[in-house]
């Protein structure tokens, strides 16, 4: 009976086309560096290369810390890594094996982006899953790491098939003869049973379950969004935002707009400031595509894409204080899409607060064409009002046809201080309206969130509709005959409808829409309020450009 082979755990990466061994270090551990690995053959499998060195060593940070109040410490003490990457060329493609600190020393460009993660989900089934990473892009980006103490499937992970991005998954391979474990992103940590003779044949292996397509069975919403992390790619989207940014200098128009890169305290009316080019504090009372466009042609300013992501700055009023404490990158502030490659094959991007990230053709098309496909009111029309405070005050002053419900609390039957908002205005056509301004993805993301909290709170609680229909009756009017009985159990939820209102700039080519995560995030909304019976509207508010 042969010997049992020994279970490791290997860190593989696949090396891109584009790339050879040699060229897939950074700069400084590359052949013509100044701190160079050693480079052997490795006969395990023809054409097989090792490298090996010693990663780094320096003093350790905490002995100044220590040698504060002593003189009897050592003089020979080191933090030390050595490390080796063992490069294996199989099946026409090269595979990069990881030992020790080696891939401190690696050029991530150099490899297959998503390696890792691919590999996991085409052999890991739906219910053998025991950690995922996730990422949910908004105006703050969420990330969460959930672990299972057995193997679970997909569902008790929470996954939001539509606004989730999967940035590492792990579990219990349906094939344990393949390995007892695997988990990856970009690199793979596969748990398996291997020597060093087996490597080549183990290799195949990963590229067989790399090049497979199962997991669009079961995982395929991965594939929906993407960061982009690849330098290549970045340089070129980056291009084109410069290009698109040129173009409004000169006097074209396109979408690119501006809005800030998280839920800030900054109110659209307040003062602001475009830094890091010479403006010198020059006052503006919003974000604006259009006035930092014009601060840079009045400057003169010909920073490239990589001096404004560098130094360009906005600075802006919190709240009424006077001080200028909310500090942004510009580029953090850009809204853009774009594509890159040939039409039919192209790859359509989104920057939304200071990352790129890669939507999948047909999820894009399923989240416009849902969009597209809700109801578009008028209850509000255009406006001159700056914020969402001047617009409440100048509907109570001339609508008396809806109330206003804004900042009116109401608790559910059982709970103190949940304080729910029922909406903003109600109307007697059984409308409940939630009106923000839109200047970020933040509040509009918030709008969603409320108008889904009020709908089932209207739905699900009778003790919360006898509320809410008293706090109407004693505002006067007679909107309470309009709104459901608390007694009854049933009542037409069909009738009564969702209205978001959205304050938007228009763009400078004139047209208003949403940015795409927000219509993302809209979309999960509506499918919570359609489980709860009730009609959903939008209407996108002009404000003052």
């Amino acid at each position: 009976m042969p010997p049992r082979k020994k279970t490791r755990t290997l860190n593989v990466r696949l090396l891109r086309k584009a790339y050879e061994p040699e060229g897939s270090f950074t700069e400084s551990f590359s052949p013509d560096g100044d701190r160079p690995l050693s480079r052997m053959d490795w006969s395990g499998v023809d054409g097989g290369e090792l490298y090996v060195g010693q990663i780094f060593r320096k003093r350790p940070d905490w002995l100044g810390f220590l040698e504060a109040n002593t003189d009897e410490l050592p003089d020979n003490l080191s933090a030390s890594g050595a490390g080796a990457v063992l490069f294996l060329p199989v099946a026409g493609r090269v595979f990069a094996l990881c030992f020790g600190h080696a891939h401190i020393t690696l050029n991530d460009d150099a490899f297959v982006p998503h390696f890792g993660l691919k590999v996991a989900l085409n052999s890991v089934p739906r219910d053998g899953l025991r950690t995922l990473d996730l990422a949910t892009p908004d105006a703050v980006t969420f990330q969460k790491r959930v672990q299972a103490s057995k193997d679970s499937d997909l569902q008790a992970f929470g996954v939001d098939l539509l606004r989730d991005l999967a940035r590492v998954a792990g579990g219990t391979p349906t094939d344990r003869l393949f390995a007892k474990f695997v988990a990856g992103k970009d690199a793979l940590s596969i748990t398996c049973e291997v020597e060093a003779d087996g490597l080549e044949s183990k290799c195949e292996e990963i590229l067989d379950s790399f090049s497979a397509k199962r997991y669009r069975n079961d995982f395929a919403w991965v594939d929906n969004m993407q960061v982009v992390t690849l330098k290549a790619t970045l340089t070129r989207l980056d291009a084109k935002l410069f290009q698109a940014l040129d173009e409004l200098r000169q006097g074209g128009t396109n979408e690119l707009h501006m809005a800030p890169p998280e839920i800030v305290n900054y109110t659209e009316g307040g003062q602001l400031h475009y830094n890091g080019f010479g403006s010198h504090g020059v006052n503006f009372n919003d974000l604006s595509i259009e006035d930092y466009v014009s601060e840079l042609n009045r400057c003169g300013c010909t920073d490239d894409i990589d001096l404004i992501k560098k130094n360009h700055r906005i600075r802006a009023q919190k709240d009424a204080s006077g001080e200028f404490n909310e500090r942004w990158r510009v580029y953090d502030c850009f809204t853009f899409e774009t594509s890159l490659g040939k039409q039919g094959a192209d790859r359509y991007h989104v920057l939304f607060a200071g990352k790129w990230y890669r939507v999948e053709k047909g999820f894009r098309a399923r989240v416009e064409a849902h969009f597209n496909s809700l109801k578009q009111v008028s209850l509000i029309g255009a406006t001159g009002c700056r914020n969402e405070r001047e617009l409440i005050e100048d509907l109570v002053k001339n609508r008396p046809d809806i109330l206003m419900l804004d900042q009116t609390k109401i608790n559910p039957q059982g709970v103190r201080y949940a304080n729910i908002e029922p909406c903003d205005f109600y109307s007697k056509n059984r409308e409940f309206i939630h009106l923000k301004d839109g200047h970020s993805s933040g509040p509009i993301s918030h709008l969603w969130s409320q108008g889904v909290v009020s709908a089932e709170a209207l739905v699900s609680d009778a003790d919360f509709r006898s509320k809410l229909r008293e706090v109407v009756r004693k505002k006067g009017g007679g909107f309470e005959a309009f709104l459901p009985s608390g007694k009854a159990s049933k009542f037409p939820r069909q009738d009564y409808t969702v209205v978001y209102g959205i304050m938007r700039k228009p763009y400078a080519d004139g047209s208003i829409d949403l940015p795409f995560f927000s219509k993302v995030s809209l979309q999960a909304a509506c499918e919570r309020i359609r489980q709860f019976g009730l009609s959903i509207a939008i209407e996108l508010i002009e404000k003052p450009a």
